[in-house]
């Protein structure tokens, strides 16, 4: 399997098309968001795979003819827990390669990317609605604060301000007992694997991440998150993500379109730079300043 990974906008998608008609691959996408059918714009789904309509795992969304599984498989309203993501990522990769294709697991999804590679065992605690209910009414800091009480560890791989990681972590320690850092143990690998991170720079980066904020507003970004508002309500927790949080700001009248896009580069520069924070401790990843260092 060949992983290609990297910080937000550096490219990864691109990278993952071309090397896939290279060696006559499939990729299997590995972001947290474009699992979500309907939201579509701002979480840089590529156009050609836009759905508002969910579909099978093992069914493939085509991009410039190159098969991408792994996108448009939840309702919104419908989160997906690491848990299940990873052993339905595992049958994706499977079939792939039962189809005799080289799989690509391509993305910048942190834990998605670690929990296949190092073959995590993750603990299955279903859903507790009553208890998410709870918590959702608190502040992110007051959740954040307790998870680091209750899990120092934490700190480590869950950002304070993601709220929804936030309460998933805190479900688990709720229904376990047991510190959430201690759940996630790396198994013997399922498979071989080269790792190729992509990263043009800090300041190229930030260019595309502009570029890319401006393309998401003039994409109907706005109106996106004003329909998926009107279908799941405003309460939705994938709307208080980078990008749709903005673009519910513009709604609400308290952001400029103009504002709302600076705030996009922000915070996704923000998440860039954890990103890459996260990969240094892997050695094995062979850094390219673009997809076309590939060949």
């Amino acid at each position: 399997m060949i992983v290609i990974l990297g910080p937000t906008a550096s490219g990864k998608t691109d990278g993952g098309i071309k090397l896939a008609k290279q060696v006559g691959g499939a990729v299997v996408s590995a972001d947290a968001r474009q699992i979500y059918a309907g939201m579509n714009i701002g979480t840089a789904t590529p156009k050609e795979a836009w759905s508002n309509k969910p579909h099978d795992v093992l069914t493939p969304d085509y991009v410039d003819s190159v098969a991408h599984y792994g996108l448009n498989i939840r309702e919104p309203n419908d989160q997906m827990t690491l848990a299940q993501w990873q052993p339905a990522a595992f049958n994706m990769i499977d079939n792939i390669m039962a189809d005799g294709k080289v799989p690509l697991l391509v993305g910048g999804t942190m834990l998605y990317i670690d929990s296949v590679v190092d073959n995590y065992d993750i603990p299955t605690v279903v859903p507790n609605e009553q208890l998410r209910s709870k918590l959702e009414e608190k502040k992110t800091e007051v959740l954040y604060a307790r998870l680091i009480e209750q899990d120092a560890s934490a700190k480590d791989f869950i950002e304070p301000a993601n709220k929804r990681r936030i309460i998933r972590a805190l479900e688990v320690i709720e229904a376990t007992g047991r510190p959430f850092s201690e759940q996630r143990k790396r198994r013997t690998p399922r498979y071989d694997v080269e790792m190729i991170g992509v990263f043009p720079g800090w300041d190229s980066l930030r260019e595309r991440v502009a570029w890319r904020a401006r393309q998401m507003i003039d994409d109907g970004l706005v109106e996106e998150t004003r329909q998926l508002q009107e279908h799941y309500g405003k309460d939705l927790s994938l709307l208080k993500t980078m990008n749709y949080s903005q673009a519910a700001a513009v709604l609400a009248g308290e952001m400029t379109e103009q504002k709302a896009m600076e705030e996009m580069i922000k915070v996704n520069m923000r998440y860039a730079r954890r990103q890459m924070s996260w990969w240094k401790r892997r050695k094995e990843v062979r850094w390219l300043s673009s997809p076309e260092s590939f060949f």
